[in-house]
């Protein structure tokens, strides 16, 4: 509920998804492991899927309100 009214929290939180997925990928270069890598940037990109479909869910919510 509190997402709705306070876009600085939500960046926040993107922000600090992002922190951790950054730290997670660089755990897997610095010890070699092709899972966590591949983790990683897996977590990364279902990341930018959830924001895609965030906006696309918030888009349909306005033009059903404006009809």
């Amino acid at each position: 509920m509190h997402m709705k009214r306070n876009p600085t929290l939500r960046t926040l939180l993107i922000l600090g998804i992002i922190f951790l997925i950054t730290y997670a990928l660089a755990d897997g270069i610095r010890y070699g492991s092709g899972w966590g890598i591949a983790m990683a940037l897996m977590s990364f990109g279902a990341l930018l899927f959830s924001i895609q479909l965030a906006a696309k869910l918030k888009k349909l919510k306005e033009e059903e309100e404006e009809a």
